[in-house]
């Protein structure tokens, strides 16, 4: 009985994990793509969806969860459906970013200092210094990722110093993420309603709840939008 019990838990997180990887893939799929400037300044939507949504996701599947390893789990959910998504040139660079993202995080956010002010007791200082490395540490670590993973996985030449010579382009890009993740990270912290107790649910209307969304982001990106 307790072995059953523990597998329908572990099915629930698991659909779960599905979901926020989906939704976060939707978003990336669509938002992820635009084009946005400001007064002539280009402003990169992938570092806007590092700061906010990106963050958001992550942060809200290891308050719910509350597992090592979560984190990296619903970003390669997130970076499969990116990768399948018919929209852009080079979709292997956006599936990597975002896995990267989600490693990177992971290990920023089994930090005690991280954790504590997520789950316990809360510093708005601290949370939106958190952020600003946060945003900062995502969005950096996954676009180099991406320049240097790219070609192995493409078939491409890697020649190093092509990566360094974008780097000032990188960390450039990188001070929106860091920014947004100053401010989303607290934000998101601070609203308790994030934190979902999947054990109050029922079953049944769980799993069936979660594999309808889950079901229409992928239709919906592969069949639908593009």
């Amino acid at each position: 009985m307790k072995d059953e019990r523990s597998k329908v838990d572990n099915m629930m997180v698991l659909a779960g994990v599905v979901l926020l990887g989906s939704i976060w893939g939707l978003l990336e799929s669509t938002i992820g793509g635009l084009k946005w400037s400001v007064g002539g300044l280009y402003i990169s939507m992938g570092a806007v969806m590092a700061g906010t949504f990106g963050l958001m996701f992550m942060i809200f599947a290891k308050r719910t969860f509350r597992f090592t390893g979560v984190v990296v789990l619903v970003a390669l959910v997130a970076a499969v459906l990116r990768y399948f998504a018919p929209v852009g040139t080079v979709v292997i660079c956006s599936a990597i970013a975002i896995a990267a993202e989600g490693l990177v995080f992971e290990l920023l956010v089994s930090r005690k200092v991280f954790l504590g002010n997520l789950t316990g007791k809360k510093d708005y200082r601290t949370l939106a210094f958190l952020g600003v490395i946060s945003g900062f540490a995502v969005f950096t670590t996954g676009y180099i990722t991406t320049q240097v993973l790219t070609p192995v996985f493409t078939g491409g030449t890697l020649v190093l110093m092509d990566v360094v010579r974008i780097l000032p382009l990188i960390i450039g890009r990188s001070f929106y993420a860091a920014l947004l993740g100053g401010i989303s990270v607290p934000v998101i912290a601070y609203t308790d309603n994030l934190h979902l107790d999947i054990s109050g649910y029922g079953k049944g209307i769980y799993f069936t709840a979660t594999t309808t969304a889950s079901l229409f982001c992928w239709v919906l990106v592969l069949f639908i939008l593009f």
